[in-house]
């Protein structure tokens, strides 16, 4: 809901692998119906028991990727600045697909603060100061009221 909102640039979207017509359906229909207002449907990955859908908007999560900061953590995992947001959104479901430990890049591509992600990452997700949509390790007060805006669109 957030992403559709547009109060936030993306959400993930777990659904049950049995539930595929329907996935079918609004990765088709729905990319028909909203991509021209700015709104995105991408599917992640198809893992055994569930598929998940990243639900975005373009232009909020082409903006961020493409902060100077954010695009030179993102090329340590293989992504490029001449990479169009789908190519990116490609290499994480290639990334997922294949390593062994869980791409948490994709952090970035939910628009958690950077600082956030590397700090997860360093930390092994252990060390944070709160945990939300995200476990924060630097900007409490402004991650609470983001949990805050996001609950209240739900």
């Amino acid at each position: 809901a957030p992403a559709i909102r547009g109060i936030k640039l993306s959400n993930l979207v777990s659904i049950p692998r049995d539930m595929n017509e329907q996935i079918q359906f609004v990765l088709i229909e729905y990319n028909k119906a909203f991509n021209e207002k700015g709104l995105f449907f991408f599917e992640l990955c198809r893992c055994k028991a569930r598929r998940l859908l990243l639900v975005f908007r373009e232009k909020q999560l082409r903006d961020y990727v493409r902060q100077p900061a954010v695009m030179l953590f993102l090329k340590a995992y293989g992504y490029h600045d001449r990479m169009s947001i789908m190519e990116m959104l490609e290499h994480l479901r290639y990334r997922m697909e294949v390593s062994i430990e869980f791409p948490h890049e994709i952090g970035i591509f939910l628009g958690y603060p950077l600082k956030d992600v590397k700090c997860f990452i360093s930390y092994r997700g252990g060390g944070y100061r709160m945990c939300g949509e995200w476990k924060v390790y630097h900007d409490v007060v402004n991650a609470q009221r983001s949990f805050l805006c996001y609950k209240a669109c739900r």
